[in-house]
């Protein structure tokens, strides 16, 4: 096995100072609904801004933009293993003498940028697509939702041995975080825990994996994992599919090196799969009478002004319909019980960064239900060809008993049907979610999966989960039970007294 060689990689300062010239032309020019003038968005917005967390979100973006060149062999750390392919596979160059895959921990973010290109072709070519895992939705995460945390990064990077001085590739890209306490039970257990990184609003933590090379960046993670000296001595696999390619690459890990393994949890999640058509797939998903009541709820709501649904196209204003969204949101129960978008400025501020950013790569799909003009329905979706994931979706509560979000659920079923590339959507609900539950006739499983990774406690623990579990559960119904001992009684007293 090849020795570790570690330096710490920091992020470039000159990408900054290359963008100082284009920031220092906006200085002066007038902003106007969240917009400058000058149409240079985001240099703009680091001259005239006069918070440091807006400067800093924008300095990200103008760093990633002044990335130009693909990332060369990164100084890091390495560990054995090696791909062997002859043909081009996903945009890579043919390797004859095959590319070996290493491994690049980064502490902090910081690195981050200069793999931004990488990265992109890396999601754009994955084996699962995971739209929470691609740059431009995760790179904003971390300022905001990483405070108190300890957040790293694994990226596998392969080199082609015969030509030394070639581009490196991506080949996997693993967030983690780092914790000194194992949440995954009803009680945290003190031992020293990898985690998949699953901040507030990442509702998959499916790492990406290179097709074709897939298989191998996932054994040079975990030959990482038993290598390095990280200190922790479990690795958790938090909110992964409990089926397809990426499962069955993890269980086949499981299998070869004999890892021991647990399911801390696992439920199903709504999940949409297109029929032959949309009224095929309404007919198989919902009973007739219930598509009578919608349909009639549909023209009482058309009796009242102009009904119309609408969608964001290429070329919209984008920033007003973020901000209807976010307004909508607001007067919806989500802004009553203070967890609408805008409650807070740093999601609020990451909202509107990725939409954005989305819109600009064509990911964003946004649509809307309007009576009048007026939105009284909204919903925000993010694509990842073949997938999509819904992330949002708000309703305006004194057209509550017209069912106005599944009115637009409902026709967001039949403009997925009109788009071929488009193989799946997953809804990222609670499982507990009566209505997307109730349209949505597919199901994900997601799971959560601990493993040991060769350090002491580790696979004692492990061994010890299920029964801590059990005696958690059992512990907390018995106190459950405590607390009502009068029903329990009344119950009782009915039951013989018949």
């Amino acid at each position: 096995m090849d020795g570790f060689v570690f330096r710490c990689r920091q992020s470039s300062e000159s990408n900054l100072e290359r963008s100082k010239s284009d920031r220092e032309h906006c200085r002066g020019n007038r902003r106007t609904k969240g917009r400058f003038a000058c149409g240079d968005d985001a240099a703009c917005s680091l001259a005239g801004s006069q918070s440091t967390f807006q400067a800093r979100r924008i300095a990200r973006e103008i760093e990633m933009k002044a990335i130009a060149q693909i990332i060369r062999e990164p100084a890091a750390v390495r560990v054995s293993s090696a791909a062997r392919r002859t043909e081009s596979i996903g945009g890579l160059p043919a390797a004859a003498a095959g590319l070996e895959i290493s491994a690049v921990f980064l502490e902090d973010g910081r690195g981050l940028l200069e793999y931004a290109a990488q990265w992109d072709d890396l999601a754009a070519n994955a084996i699962e697509p995971n739209v929470f895992y691609e740059p431009w939705m995760l790179i904003p995460a971390i300022e905001p939702y990483s405070v108190g945390r300890k957040i790293a990064f694994v990226l596998i990077v392969g080199t082609d041995r015969s030509r030394p001085h070639s581009d490196a590739v991506l080949c996997g890209m693993f967030p983690l975080e780092i914790s000194n306490r194992y949440k995954g039970l009803d009680k945290n257990i003190p031992i020293r825990t990898l985690s998949l990184w699953k901040h507030k609003y990442c509702y998959m933590c499916t790492p990406l994996l290179r097709r074709g090379y897939a298989e191998e960046a996932l054994s040079a993670f975990f030959d990482w994992l038993a290598s390095f000296d990280h200190g922790c001595a479990l690795m958790e696999f938090r909110a992964v599919p409990g089926e397809g390619p990426f499962h069955n690459l993890l269980v086949d890990q499981f299998n070869q090196r004999g890892s021991l393994s647990f399911i801390s949890e696992s439920f199903t999640r709504a999940f949409f799969r297109p029929a032959s058509d949309a009224d095929e797939y309404l007919k198989a998903s919902i009973g007739g009478p219930s598509r009578k009541e919608f349909r009639r709820q549909q023209n009482r709501l058309g009796e009242r002004g102009n009904l119309e649904f609408a969608s964001l196209e290429y070329g919209g204003d984008v920033n007003a319909w973020i901000d209807e969204f976010l307004q909508l949101e607001a007067i919806s129960w989500k802004g009553q019980e203070g967890r609408a978008l805008i409650s807070r400025p740093e999601d609020r501020a990451y909202f509107e960064e990725i939409a954005v950013q989305a819109f600009r790569r064509g990911k964003l799909m946004m649509s809307a239900l309007r009576l009048d003009g007026r939105a009284i329905a909204h919903k925000c979706n993010f694509l990842s060809k073949p997938g999509s994931f819904a992330f949002k979706i708000a309703y305006d509560d004194e057209f509550a008993r017209y069912s106005p979000g599944v009115l637009l659920e409902l026709e967001n079923i039949r403009r997925l049907h009109l788009m071929p590339d488009i193989e799946w959507m997953n809804s990222c609900a609670n499982p507990r979610n009566a209505m997307i539950n109730r349209l949505w006739s597919d199901r994900l499983v997601i799971r959560d999966v601990v493993i040991g990774t060769s350090r002491a406690p580790g696979d004692f623990v492990l061994s010890a989960m299920p029964m801590l579990k059990w005696l958690n559960r059992a512990l907390f119904r018995r106190k459950i039970d405590s607390k009502i001992p009068d029903a329990r009684h009344a119950v009782v007293h009915k039951v013989t007294s018949i």
